[in-house]
C-alpha cells in the first residue's frame, strides 16, 4: 500500500496542477436542439454555416439532464469557443455520451462514432479525445452531435463534455489523470504475474495460478482503456477484445479461486455459475463484434451479481464455523461491491461524495485480501512443511539429506548417493537380550528409549548424527574428524554409569555397552524400490566399526579403535589408551590394530592401566608373535595385581588357548 500511494501521490498532485492551470473546462453558454438523423444532414449544413445560432437553440448549463423527444433520435450541442492564450489549441473530449461527431462552423473535425442501418450507434475504434484546432477557432461556433441510443434522459455531468488548452499540456494532462489508474494496473498486473511465474516455475498449489489469473485479468481490463494505451497503441480493436475479454473472464477466474479456496458450494453452485460465466466469454465477444459491447455487459452483469451473492453467503457460512480465510474472502468481497454500488450510483444520479472512482480502491482491498488469504497459506504451509521436516529428521537425518545435496526428503530419489570420509560409531548394549527377558515389552521399551534419550545428545552435541538404531544396537557418523567420535564415545560411557545410578530407583537393571569406532570413506545413498526405501550407509569401514564393538566382549573392554582412526586423532596422546593386538577383519588381507581407550574407566582403573602399560603392550607383542606362555605368565601376574582390568583375563584365557592346542604363532584373533 505504501508503494502504491508513493507511486500515485507524486503523480496526482502534478495532475491536479495541470488541471487547473493548462485547461478551461468549457461549461457555459452552451445550447442544444433536437434532430432527426434523416435531417441530420440538411440541417448540420445550414447550422453550422450560420454566424449565429437560431433562436429555437435552448440553452442549458452543466450538470444537466435533457429529456429527449421520443421521435427525435439525436442532440446537437453548440458553444461559442472562448479564448485562451496557449500555442497549439486543441479541445479535451470527456464525458460525451454517444458521441457522433463535432464541427467548427461548417468544417468536420471529429468522429466519434457512427449509425448503423438499424439506427443503432457504433463506438469508433481507435480515437484519441485530443482534437486540434485551427489558430482563428476564437468566437466560432462548436457543434457536438450525441446520439439519443433509446435513452429516456441525456446525463451530462457536472465537469462538462469538453476542455479547451495547449495540446501538449492536454496529453500530459490526460496521461496523469490516469496515473492512479495506472497504477493501479501495474500493481495488479505485478500481482499477477508473480504468482504465476512462482507457479510454473516451482509447480505451486494451483490456487497460486487461480490467484494469478485473478490479478492478472484485472489489471488487463484496468489498464487497457487507459489513455496511455490509447495513445501508445493507437486502441484498435484488439485492445478492445482484450479489454472485454478480461472483463468476461473476470468473474469465472474469482468463481475459480473461490472453489480452490473452500469447494464448489453446496450442489456445485459456485461451479455452476462460473463454468456458465465462462462459456459466456466467447458468445460476449461475438455479440460485441457484430451488434454493440453494450448489449453483450447485460448477462455477465447479471451473473456477477448471483455469483456475488452467492460468494458472500457461502463465505459468510464458512466465517461462521470460525474459518478466518472465509472472514478475509467476505470482507475484500463486500468492501469491493460497495464501491461498485457508490460508482454506479454516482454514475446513475451524477452525485458524488469524493472527487474520485473508488472502484480501484475496493478492487485493491479485494486483490489484498486474496493476497492475504494467500500468504495465509503459504504460512501455514510453511509451518507444516518445517513441522514435517523436522518429523522427517527423526526418521532421515538432516545431515543425511545435506550430504546428498537435498533441502527436504521429498527431494530424495531412489539411488541417490555419495562417497564421503567419516569416522562411524557402533554401540551395543552388552547382554540386552538377557536383560529384556527380565522386563514387560512395555518396560523393555522404556528402559531402552531411556538410554538412548542419554545417549543421543551427546553424539549430536559432538558433531555427530544418528544413522540408525539396530535394535539395542546405534550406529552414528561423524563427518568432521575422528576426534569427534572418540570424544562421544568417552562420554557415553561415562553417561552410562550414571544413567545406571539413575536406573537404581526405578528398578531398571544396571547395562554395560561396547563402542568401536573406526574412520574410512563411505558410501551414503538410498536403496529399496519406488514405493519403500530408506537410507543407508556402505562400505568397508562400517564392517569394521561393527567388529571392533563385537571385539569389545572378546577383549573385555568398553571402546575400540583402529589403528587408522588412532592416527587420525590430532593429538592421540591426549587420550588415555594402549595396544590390544591385531584382528582379522573378512574381506581384508591385512590384519587391524586395535587399540582400547580407557579414558571413562573408573580413575583408580585408569591409574592401574598407565602404570601397566608397557607390560601389557610387551605381552600382546609376545602373543603375536607366537610366544604365547611368555605372554600368559605376564598377563598372569598382572591379573593378580588388578583383576579389575578384565582384558588381563580375556587375554590370558586366549594365550592359554593357544598353547595347549600347540597352534602356530598368530598375528591376529579371529
Amino acid at each position: 500500500m505504501a508503494l502504491l500511494l508513493a507511486v500515485i501521490m507524486p503523480l496526482r498532485a502534478p495532475a491536479a496542477l495541470a488541471s487547473a492551470t493548462i485547461s478551461l473546462p468549457i461549461k457555459q453558454d452552451w445550447y442544444y436542439r433536437w434532430s432527426d438523423l434523416a435531417n441530420d444532414a440538411e440541417q448540420a449544413l445550414t447550422w453550422t454555416r450560420a454566424p449565429q445560432l437560431a433562436a429555437d437553440w435552448q440553452p442549458f448549463e452543466f450538470p444537466s439532464l435533457l429529456t429527449p423527444p421520443s421521435d427525435q433520435q439525436t442532440v446537437w450541442l453548440a458553444v461559442r469557443l472562448p479564448e485562451i492564450q496557449t500555442t497549439h489549441p486543441s479541445l479535451h473530449i470527456q464525458n460525451a455520451p454517444y458521441l457522433l461527431d463535432m464541427y467548427l462552423q461548417e468544417r468536420l473535425i471529429f468522429v466519434g462514432g457512427t449509425v448503423n442501418a438499424a439506427g443503432e450507434w457504433r463506438h469508433s475504434e481507435g480515437y484519441f479525445p485530443i482534437v486540434p484546432l485551427p489558430p482563428n477557432y476564437v468566437g466560432q461556433l462548436l457543434f457536438v452531435r450525441l446520439h439519443i441510443h433509446d435513452q429516456t434522459a441525456i446525463a451530462l455531468g457536472r465537469d462538462g463534455i469538453l476542455s479547451l488548452g495547449s495540446q501538449p499540456a492536454l496529453v500530459r494532462q490526460l496521461i496523469l489523470n490516469d496515473a492512479m489508474r495506472l497504477a493501479f494496473g501495474f500493481l495488479f498486473l505485478f500481482c499477477g504475474l508473480f504468482p504465476l511465474i512462482v507457479a510454473l516455475s516451482k509447480k505451486a498449489d494451483k490456487t497460486y495460478v487461480s490467484f494469478g489469473v485473478v490479478a492478472l485479468l484485472i489489471g488487463i481490463y484496468t489498464i487497457t482503456p487507459t489513455q496511455m494505451v490509447r495513445l501508445i497503441f493507437n486502441y484498435g480493436l484488439s485492445w478492445t477484445y482484450l479489454h472485454h475479454t478480461a472483463f468476461h473472464a473476470l468473474p469465472a477466474s474469482i468463481g475459480i479461486f473461490f472453489e480452490q479456496l473452500f469447494g464448489p458450494g453446496p450442489r456445485k453452485v459456485v461451479r455452476r455459475l462460473w463454468q456458465l460465466q465462462l462459456l459466456y466469454v466467447p458468445i460476449a465477444l461475438l455479440i460485441g463484434s457484430f451488434v454493440e459491447w453494450r448489449m453483450a455487459l447485460y448477462p455477465t452483469h447479471l451473473n456477477i451479481l448471483l455469483l456475488a451473492l452467492t460468494l458472500i453467503v457461502l463465505a459468510a457460512v464458512n466465517a461462521r464455523t470460525g474459518n478466518r480465510e472465509a472472514k478475509i474472502f467476505t470482507w475484500g468481497l463486500a468492501i469491493f461491491l460497495l464501491t461498485v454500488l457508490y460508482d454506479l450510483f454516482v454514475y446513475l444520479f451524477s452525485f458524488s461524495l469524493f472527487n474520485a472512482q473508488l472502484f480501484y480502491w475496493g478492487m485493491l482491498v479485494f486483490v489484498l485480501c486474496l493476497a492475504f488469504i494467500l500468504d495465509y497459506r503459504f504460512t501455514e504451509a510453511q509451518k507444516h512443511l518445517k513441522a514435517y521436516s523436522a518429523a522427517s529428521d527423526r526418521f532421515v537425518p538432516h545431515e543425511f539429506l545435506n550430504f546428498l545435496g537435498k533441502e527436504s526428503i521429498i527431494h530424495v530419489q531412489l539411488g541417490d548417493q555419495v562417497q564421503q570420509e567419516m569416522t562411524v560409531l557402533f554401540s551395543d548394549i552388552r547382554s540386552f537380550t538377557t536383560l529384556s527377558e527380565r522386563m514387560t515389552p512395555a518396560e523393555n521399551f522404556n528402559f531402552l528409549n531411556a538410554y538412548l534419550h542419554r545417549v543421543g545428545p551427546i553424539i549430536r552435541k559432538h558433531n555427530g548424527f544418528i544413522d540408525k538404531y539396530i535394535g539395542d544396537a546405534v550406529m552414528a557418523l561423524f563427518p568432521n574428524s575422528a576426534d569427534d567420535a572418540v570424544m562421544a564415545a568417552i562420554e557415553m560411557q561415562q553417561q552410562v554409569r550414571q544413567f545406571n545410578r539413575d536406573s537404581r530407583d526405578r528398578g531398571y537393571p544396571e547395562l554395560a555397552i561396547g563402542i568401536g569406532v573406526h574412520r574410512g570413506t563411505l558410501m551414503l545413498g538410498t536403496i529399496g524400490e519406488k514405493e519403500r526405501m530408506e537410507s543407508t550407509v556402505i562400505a568397508d569401514a562400517v564392517n569394521l566399526a561393527s567388529r571392533l564393538e563385537d571385539c569389545t566382549k572378546r577383549f573385555g573392554v568398553n571402546l575400540l579403535l583402529s589403528e587408522v582412526t588412532l592416527h587420525s586423532l590430532a593429538d592421540p596422546n591426549r587420550y588415555l589408551h594402549r595396544f590390544l593386538g591385531s584382528i582379522r577383519v573378512k574381506g581384508k588381507q591385512e590384519a587391524v590394530g586395535v587399540f582400547e581407550i580407557y579414558e571413562a574407566d573408573p580413575p583408580v582403573l585408569q591409574v592401574f592401566k598407565n602404570q601397566t602399560r608397557s607390560q601389557f603392550e610387551e605381552a600382546v607383542r609376545l602373543y603375536g608373535t607366537g610366544r604365547c606362555l611368555e605372554a600368559a605368565a605376564i598377563f598372569r601376574h598382572l591379573w593378580q595385581k588388578g583383576r579389575q582390568d578384565t582384558a588381563l583375563r580375556s587375554n590370558l584365557q586366549l594365550c592359554r588357548a593357544a598353547a595347549q592346542q600347540h597352534q602356530e604363532p598368530m598375528d591376529g584373533l579371529s
